[in-house]
């Protein structure tokens, strides 16, 4: 992300976003939320699960930092990396 967008614009790039295999998702298991060809938020399997039920965690594209919280499922997931990107995109610099 190079540059500021309005609350609008951004809110206009995650209405068009979708969820979407990666490609390597055969040997990752990983997911990318997309919009306009660009992702925005990857999305992993947590491998910290003592219960035995599957977590997930998601980063933004553009960084390699996991979210501290995990999300019981995918769309979960999706929906508060979506929503760190926005706050992002929107940020004053």
């Amino acid at each position: 992300m190079t540059r500021r967008l309005s609350a609008r614009r951004a809110r206009e790039i995650i209405d068009g976003a979708a969820l979407a295999k990666a490609p390597n998702h055969h040997d990752t298991r990983n997911w990318h939320v997309v919009s306009g060809g660009e992702v925005l938020v990857v999305i992993e399997p947590s491998h910290r699960v003592a219960s035995g039920r599957k977590r997930w965690r998601w980063r933004l594209a553009d960084s390699i930092t996991l979210s501290a919280q995990e999300e019981p499922t995918i769309e979960k997931a999706a929906v508060a990396g979506l929503g760190a990107w926005q706050r992002a995109a929107t940020r004053k610099p």
